[in-house]
């Protein structure tokens, strides 16, 4: 019977991952690329959990162990009828805001069947309380779970299987699933199982350990505190994820890392390993050290940094997870445990997606969770590490603190949160030193600068789309005011009002940029040329029109559409000559309301920090491409990336649509060109038959060139896996 459980709560807890990751891909062509899609999806299933919680208490409570199994068993069958993957369209919510409106789409097609299958794990673990001993260690297996579906899918489905092909594979798991619940129902009616239970032994000494007939009122107090320690790991989970994939290394995937690391301190924890001393102490050091990296801005070089990021993380969370296995109820409380933790997860992972980007202007939740989480597990042990690291980190907030930090909303809502925290979480004995010296330290932390020394930040904005800052540096060549989103460089301007309309970094006259409009504008043309250009930057590629011209950019970012206007002279100055316009949203979702025919030259340079969004590079996109062009109009695509290679992926697009390809990597630059602002670049250019610019390369199909689709795509298959760089190679302008 153990076995039988394990073996569902493993599959059900995959089927749930998997579906997650799965729906956010058969969203995105459809919604664009922009964060809403995964954000939404984040705060959906995290919605899900809470109710199947919330129902698996219900049920538990009502119905003896196997009659509850076969109920939920049954309902699980009928949740298909409920299950649908054919989402509708952004329009057919009109009047609603994009996020209800996908949300709403999200309930009417997957909501049921989800939010049943997210109520299997408690329900399976409180019936099999009178068979083990501690069904809490069965929550192993329920992780493991989630582990193989995050690192299965894209290591194992996503790279084999189409979209439709994993809708038929995931509606088959999910319908295996419901009949291991049922037969787990029946094996528990033929053992003749009643609603009793058999309780843990508490230890001597434990406050459970005291006759206690009344169970709601002293859940109520325990149900915040088991609230409050899957906060803090949860919460953790989405800022550390945020720091390293816009500050650190914007390399692909590298979000599976944090969510991996925080599935397996469930495991250790629920197995029954916790942290020692020794490694409470290391937990302690390590968090002082991640938040010390954070006051001083170091981003590089990312093979130590991100080390000590993910193990501040993995021991931060560790000890809080094995916190709540410590203060865990006995089996007959198993779903309400399960049903706080779930609402505390979602509180900790809606406060770092949803709300720190509209409070703090940095990613001030990650080093502010730090603190708390330090602060709570002080009285745990580790005071050696934790002498140490404070005694190394607080002359540092002391020199680095800023009054007028505490000034701005976020400080309010820093101190509220921390405050609230620890009165759940601390211990009530301890006196006002304690309260005094941990408020001492919110302070100390919410007044930090929190930018990068070296760097003149000009402006600084955080949101949805990430952390963007315009900084201003200086070099042999002259001075320089640039826009970069997280570590990637999005554009530069020289400040001299003279070569202020200058096209630099990726785009300079003298690359395949200025190369391709010296051959295209050789083309004759009986009009004005009209240029689409997806992805607005700063507006460097507005310095190439010419007068009567019409350009039209596409761009996804609110702030990026106001900075490029605002600090940067290329749109106002070039707005003179030519038509010049820029159009918000997704650039596909966009496109899609142009005429057909309208364009002469369409240029894709959406960046998402180092990558392109996939949903741009399928058959389905350069087909949207080319419907919007005229008969003789060119293409022309910025692959530049440090992470992948897309050069493949063109190619078998091109060769798809039996188009013409060339590309050009413009890597030699002399050292007067960098001091001069531009950047190595990457360029591929299509057209049935356009004339190659010099020094341009044909880019061929060969055999094995990935295929993208709508329905299928595989990163893994033009990942460039990263070298560990020697300090000569660090960028500067990367920091």
């Amino acid at each position: 019977m153990v076995l039988l459980v394990g073996l569902t709560l493993f599959g059900s807890a995959f089927c749930l991952f998997w579906g997650q990751l799965l729906l956010g891909k058969l969203l995105l062509p459809l919604w664009g690329g922009s964060p809403l899609v995964w954000n939404t999806c984040l705060v959906f299933f995290q919605l899900a959990l809470l109710l199947g919680y919330l129902w698996a208490d219900r049920l538990g409570r009502g119905l003896a162990p196997g009659l509850g199994l076969l109920l939920h068993g049954g309902l699980l069958l009928v949740g298909l009828k409920f299950l649908s993957f054919e989402f509708g369209i952004p329009g057919q919510w009109e009047g609603a805001s994009p996020s209800l409106a996908l949300l709403a789409d999200l309930t009417a097609r997957v909501g049921v069947p989800l939010v049943l299958l997210s109520g299997t794990t408690p329900l399976l673990q409180r019936a099999l309380g009178g068979v083990k001993r501690d069904p809490y260690q069965l929550y192993v297996a329920s992780n493991a779970g989630s582990l193989a579906g995050l690192l299965g899918y894209p290591l194992l489905l996503e790279p084999r299987l189409s979209l439709s092909g994993q809708t038929h594979l995931w509606t088959g798991a999910y319908a295996l699933v419901a009949a291991l619940v049922l037969l787990g129902g029946v094996g528990l009616l033929l053992q003749g199982r009643g609603v009793a239970f058999l309780r843990p032994a508490p230890a001597p000494g434990d406050p459970r350990d005291v006759g206690r007939t009344e169970i709601w009122p002293l859940c109520w107090r325990e149900g915040c505190r088991w609230a409050g320690w899957a906060f803090l790991p949860a919460g953790l989970l989405v800022s550390v994820t945020t720091l390293l994939t816009t500050e650190v290394a914007a390399v692909p995937l590298l979000w599976a890392l944090p969510l991996s690391i925080y599935l397996v301190t469930f495991m250790l924890a629920f197995g029954g390993l916790h942290p020692n001393e020794l490694a409470l102490g290391t937990t302690a050091l390590l968090a002082c050290g991640a938040v010390g990296a954070q006051v001083l801005g170091w981003v590089r070089p990312w093979f130590w940094v991100l080390p000590l990021h993910l193990g501040a993380f993995a021991l931060v969370s560790w000890a809080c997870h094995s916190q709540l296995v410590r203060c865990r109820p006995p089996a007959q409380q198993l779903t309400q445990f399960y049903l706080w933790l779930a609402l505390g997860g979602s509180l900790g992972g809606l406060f770092a997606a949803l709300l720190a980007p509209q409070v703090f202007e940095s990613v001030l939740e990650y080093p502010l969770l730090l603190g708390l989480a330090l602060a709570a597990l002080a009285a745990q042990g580790g005071r050696l590490g934790l002498g140490l690291g404070l005694g190394l980190l607080l002359p540092l907030l002391l020199l680095r603190f800023h009054l007028q930090g505490l000034l701005h909303a976020g400080a309010a809502v820093g101190l509220g949160l921390g405050w609230a925290l620890l009165a759940l979480l601390g211990e009530s004995k301890r006196g006002w030193r304690y309260r005094l010296g941990v408020t001492t330290g919110l302070v100390l932390l919410l007044g930090q600068p929190w930018l990068p020394p070296g760097l003149q930040v000009v402006a600084s904005e955080r949101s949805v789309f990430g952390l963007h800052r315009l900084v201003e540096y200086h070099t042999e060549a002259g001075s320089f005011r640039s826009l970069l989103h997280g570590t990637t460089l999005h554009g530069s301007q020289n400040l001299d009002p003279q070569k202020a309309l200058e096209p630099l970094t990726y785009f300079s006259r003298q690359g395949p940029v200025g190369q391709v409009f010296q051959q295209w504008r050789a083309q004759p043309r009986s009009s004005p040329a009209q240029v689409a250009v997806l992805g607005l930057g700063i507006g460097t590629l507005a310095a190439y029109a010419e007068p009567g011209e019409e350009w039209t950019f596409f761009e996804l970012d609110p702030t990026v559409a106001d900075w490029a206007g605002r600090y940067f002279a290329y749109l106002n100055r070039t707005s003179r000559r030519a038509q010049v316009r820029v159009i918000l949203g997704d650039a596909r979702l966009r496109l899609q309301g142009i005429p057909e025919g309208s364009y002469d030259l369409l240029v894709m340079d959406a960046f998402s920090s180092d990558a392109v969004p996939v949903h741009l590079l399928t058959q389905e996109a350069l087909t949207l491409y080319l419907s919007k062009l005229k008969p003789q109009g060119w293409l022309l695509f910025n692959i530049t990336n440090r992470h992948l290679d897309l050069a493949p992926v063109l190619a078998g697009l091109a060769g798809s649509l039996r188009l013409q390809a060339w590309q050009r990597v413009h890597r030699d630059l002399s050292p007067d060109q960098r001091q001069a602002g531009l950047a190595p670049s990457h360029w591929v250019l299509m057209a049935k038959n356009p004339a190659a610019p010099p020094g341009w390369q044909p880019l061929l199909p060969q055999p094995g060139d990935p295929l993208w689709r709508d329905d299928f795509s595989n990163l893994l298959q033009v990942i460039r896996w990263p070298q560990i760089p020697t300090p000569e190679q660090e960028s500067p302008m990367r920091n």
